[in-house]
């Protein structure tokens, strides 16, 4: 199995992005937690497993198989991973085609995890699993309770126009939470509670290096920039 033959959303612009922020974390940070929240077949926790440093705990969570009976989960989003054989074991099987071990893996409703991850402990967290606007608040808390002050937490299908639920409580946070916005591409949001300045710097750094996407002019959001990493046309 390739990278490109695993199953997912995970598109060039955000394996770019996460693996620019990834690499200068390991490069500047101590060790810290690293979360997915919603793995699906583990298109981004393999990359994110890339990323992994001894003496670090790569925790994925999801509902995977139980997503069928469970109370917390969205019945459109049950109907759509039911017919997609959303499996625990099918999530395994495409990691493991990449790494030796697997992560620590939290089957259960995302607001679980804090049970396992330490507060102020983590340094990313990618946030893809229930998409109404209390599912994201509450995904959003957990990040907020695991996040240590330089951390940063993506997340996913903040614009598509059949989960605005995830948009409304993105820009609530955005708005009037303290989270400040790092960049966007078309299928992510990045942020941090932290300084977003470092990491702004590291993504035009990372896009001119790599040629074939930039950095368009930041967009203020009261008074805080927001970048937009997207392809070179042509």
């Amino acid at each position: 199995m390739t990278f490109d033959e695993v199953p997912g959303w995970f598109m060039p612009i955000d394996q770019a992005a996460f693996s620019w922020i990834l690499t200068h974390q390991n490069l500047t940070e101590p060790e810290g937690a690293l979360v997915e929240l919603g793995v699906f077949k583990g298109k981004s926790a393999i990359l994110i497993g890339n990323f992994r440093r001894p003496g670090e705990v790569f925790t994925a969570c999801d509902l995977f198989e139980d997503i069928a009976t469970s109370e917390v989960a969205d019945p459109g989003e049950r109907r759509f991973f039911l017919s997609q054989s959303l499996t625990q074991l099918a999530f395994e099987r495409c990691y493991l085609a990449f790494h030796a071990d697997l992560p620590r893996i939290v089957r259960g409703a995302s607001e679980t995890v804090t049970r396992f991850v330490a507060p102020r402990t983590a340094r990313f967290v990618h946030i893809d699993a229930g998409h109404t606007y209390d599912l994201v608040r509450r995904d959003l808390a957990s990040a907020r309770a695991m996040l240590r002050d330089t951390g940063v937490v993506a997340i996913a299908d903040y614009r598509k126009p059949d989960t605005l639920g995830t948009a409304a409580a993105v820009w609530d946070a955005i708005l009037n939470e303290g989270l400040k916005p790092i960049l966007n591409t078309e299928f992510k949001l990045y942020a941090t509670w932290g300084d977003p300045a470092p990491l702004q710097e590291v993504v035009r750094q990372g896009a001119t290096e790599a040629g074939w996407c930039r950095v368009g002019d930041p967009v203020m959001i009261r008074g805080m920039p927001m970048l937009y990493l997207h392809r070179k046309p042509g």
